[in-house]
């Protein structure tokens, strides 16, 4: 395997850990125990971290490495502004122009966060575990990707694409998942789906603001108990 598939390898697997809400801000990335658990040396996941670090998602500390990034209040709330931004109109492009793959790929999105809901509601928990909140997340994460390749803009991707990670990181990974509040999310993501199966642009945009305004108000809360516990 050559060194840029194994640092690419490195790369999708941090970043979905790091989305995945499976480190904490400010924990320091161990290169050679990562680069073991898919196989590969510490060099490519060096190369990896220097790639998030210009994501936005770890900061490069002279004599200590890679430690993902931290982000206060204000910061937070920009990310999500950008979010604002693009994803609804985001949201109005796909209703425009989605496929019936596309479509079909976010039905088995939704999907599966319906299925994560489900098995949450019928546990003796009244949160999730660690498991479930990441499986829902990268769920909702993925529904969200497949909405903006749908618009078929590149760049609209790269950008949202950023943004959106950052937002998994720092924001709603620090909201702990009850039934209630997945329910609430299944229902918002179906919204913008229903909006765009029915080419519906105006609807979807709504719908896509709506649910991000939510998850701003659901990440600040959650930062806010960080902070206080």
């Amino acid at each position: 395997m050559s060194t840029t598939t194994q640092a690419n390898r490195a790369y999708e697997h941090l970043r979905d850990k790091l989305i995945a809400g499976q480190f904490e801000p400010g924990t320091r990335l161990l290169y050679g125990p990562i680069g073991r658990e898919i196989g590969v040396s510490a060099t490519p996941v060096r190369e990896a971290a220097g790639q998030l670090a210009q994501e936005g998602l770890i900061d490069l500390i002279p004599q200590l490495g890679a430690v993902v990034r931290r982000l206060d209040r204000s910061e937070l709330i920009e990310i999500y502004e950008v979010r604002l931004a693009i994803e609804p109109y985001a949201a109005r492009l796909a209703a425009l122009r989605a496929n019936n793959g596309q479509i079909a790929r976010l039905e088995k999105k939704l999907a599966r966060l319906m299925e994560l809901t489900t098995r949450q509601k019928g546990s003796a928990s009244k949160f999730a575990s660690k498991r479930t909140a990441s499986q829902f997340n990268k769920a909702d994460c993925e529904f969200h990707l497949c909405m903006i390749e749908a618009t078929g803009n590149r760049e609209m991707m790269r950008a949202a694409g950023q943004s959106h990670g950052l937002t998994r990181v720092f924001g709603t990974r620090r909201h702990r998942f009850d039934a209630s509040s997945m329910q609430a999310t299944c229902d918002e993501h179906k919204a913008i789906l229903d909006a765009i199966r029915s080419k519906a642009p105006i609807r979807a945009a709504k719908a896509a603001a709506k649910h991000i305004s939510n998850g701003l108000q659901l990440s600040l809360q959650g930062a806010a108990a960080g902070s206080s516990a």
